[in-house]
């Protein structure tokens, strides 16, 4: 009963959190203006920062587009002091209610016992797309010395005809792609309001 009651408190944390994330103009909140992942530079396409204490990033490749990407990287950013395994619980928890209507759902959880970090990555569908994601969930101090949950996501997707051709290359570039998203050295956050 204890373990369903701290779900839904952080649950409804995080739906407090997400609420009103829209598009504004674009701003750097962590000083971070681009990410080079695999030969690939990725650029800061997309912020956003709701309330006082969400923040997200979107990075895409050159030539990409959000509503149309192929890969791109995201960085979230919540300054309270949660449990980290909880936040990993809801985003699980929000999996398996997926899996009721979307045959493709399906998800792997890793950790890191050294650093305590987590990953989620998961496969998804909507509509004709297709998308893959690896969302490495880490525990930092900000530079204002604040506890954070610092989010890494690397999401590949594949659209209509192209989702075979997708799903076939994720099968054999799957552990490749966590790997880069395990061993992927995160920035420094500097946020900046």
């Amino acid at each position: 009963m204890k373990k369903t009651l701290q779900i839904r408190f952080l649950s409804a944390i995080l739906f407090i959190l997400s609420l009103n994330v829209s598009a504004q103009n674009l701003k750097n909140y962590f000083s971070v203006s681009e990410i080079s992942l695999s030969n690939i530079v990725y650029k800061l396409a997309w912020s956003s920062h709701p309330n006082a204490v969400y923040y997200k990033q979107e990075y895409l490749p050159a030539g990409e587009k959000s509503e149309s990407f192929k890969t791109m990287i995201t960085i979230d950013a919540i300054i309270k002091d949660l449990p980290i395994d909880k936040v990993v619980q809801l985003k699980v928890s929000e999996l398996q209610e997926r899996k009721k209507t979307d045959k493709f759902c399906n998800y792997q959880i890793t950790t890191n016992s050294k650093t305590g970090e987590y990953m989620i990555d998961f496969l998804m569908s909507s509509g004709d797309i297709v998308e893959w994601n690896a969302y490495r969930y880490k525990k930092i101090v900000d530079s204002k010395g604040n506890p954070t949950i610092l989010l890494f996501a690397l999401s590949k997707r594949g659209y209509g005809n192209g989702s075979t051709p997708f799903l076939t290359e994720l099968k054999s570039k799957r552990i490749d792609w966590i790997n880069l998203v395990w061993n992927y050295n995160l920035p420094a956050i500097n946020f900046k309001e």
